[in-house]
């Protein structure tokens, strides 16, 4: 049956968090280089090899709100100086530098707007259930003008609890007035949004863009699509 809702995912399945990172990290990097005479592709493919880690050990206070963009990217350019064995006094510089440039770079996959015109025109409620910080994902959203295309907006940091948390789930259900059984979420985590969405007992559509693996011990997603022009063609299919 055709879903009454969406909840849709953010990062990775309807903005291209990964490129705006690395033109953030890019930008930031050509700072390093003018300021200590330092190969840019080098600090650059240096900084990101580490920058999962340094998220890592700031992932719980991102999610929930208490880490923001510049104090991670004051993370990551510390670690970065230090590798290099130089004074860390530049990387509030360069958090600010990198993050101009990434909140810059972020675009809105080719397929997000035919989705959402087409889920609009068919009844199809949205909302948002998108893991970070406030202030950073209004921020981007609003760059890449979707803050109106939603019903709802479910902020891990807003509600108290992040994806894989039923609760952040649950939120959404509440605010849509609906039953796990009338929604699908979609997302690009099979961890994140495929496991929360089936915990909660919603339909689970995984969007694997960069044709992914899934692991032997990984969920099994209810539905697999590439691009969301095929979450298009499923709700046909559907109604």
């Amino acid at each position: 049956m055709t879903p009454e809702a969406l909840l849709l995912d953010f990062d990775g399945t309807l903005v291209d968090w990964t490129g705006a990172l690395e033109a953030g990290v890019h930008a930031a990097s050509a700072q390093v280089a003018r300021l200590h005479g330092l190969d840019a592709a080098e600090v650059a493919e240096r900084t990101l090899a580490f920058e999962a880690e340094v998220f890592e050990l700031h992932a719980t206070g991102w999610t929930l709100g208490g880490v923001g963009a510049p104090e991670l990217g004051l993370a990551i350019w510390r670690r970065l100086l230090g590798e290099y064995g130089l004074d860390d006094d530049p990387a509030e510089f360069l958090a600010a530098a990198q993050w101009q440039a990434e909140i810059a770079a972020y675009r809105a996959y080719e397929d997000v707007a035919a989705l959402i015109t087409g889920a609009q025109a068919a009844g199809i409620r949205l909302a948002l259930v998108t893991n970070g910080p406030s202030s950073v994902q209004r921020a981007k959203l609003e760059r890449v003008g979707l803050t109106d295309a939603f019903d709802a907006l479910l902020i891990s940091a807003e509600v108290g609890a992040a994806k894989p948390d039923v609760r952040i789930f649950e939120a959404a259900l509440e605010a849509l007035d609906l039953e796990p059984a009338q929604v699908w979420h979609v997302g690009d985590s099979l961890e994140y949004d495929v496991a929360g969405a089936q915990a909660a007992g919603i339909g689970s559509v995984w969007i694997n863009r960069n044709d992914w693996t899934r692991g032997r011990h990984q969920p099994v997603p209810d539905r697999e699509i590439t691009t969301l022009a095929e979450l298009t063609l499923l709700l046909e299919r559907a109604a």
